[in-house]
């Protein structure tokens, strides 16, 4: 299914039609037609995604998933992301930081326990 038929398809569930959704999602009126042969920019395909509470990786034809990661999902796909970047000593760095945050965050947790 291609981006614009994806869209087709989130506005018949919703019940509106392509130009509500344009217009309630800030988009320039009969942008959306144009998808059909060219490809949008991020940030237009972003405010479609918001609107219908769908990942931009769906509207793309890149996930079946249409739910978007919740918060600590995200958290962690970050934290995923940054220790790819980092050398083996950092790495070791940002664990040793985040053991001893949690350690501390959860100390009280930890009273009367045997």
């Amino acid at each position: 299914m291609s981006l614009y038929e994806r869209i087709q398809y989130l506005c018949k569930q919703r019940h509106i039609t392509i130009a509500e959704l344009e217009r309630e999602s800030g988009l320039t009126r009969g942008i959306i037609g144009h998808w059909k042969d060219k490809s949008p920019s991020v940030d237009k395909i972003t405010k479609v995604a918001h609107f219908f509470n769908v990942t931009t990786d769906y509207l793309l034809g890149l996930s079946e998933d249409s739910t978007p990661p919740k918060i600590d999902d995200i958290d962690i796909i970050t934290l995923q992301r940054a220790k790819q970047n980092m050398s083996q000593k950092d790495q070791e760095k940002m664990m040793a930081m985040l053991k001893i945050a949690f350690d501390y965050a959860f100390q009280d947790d930890n009273k009367g326990v045997d």
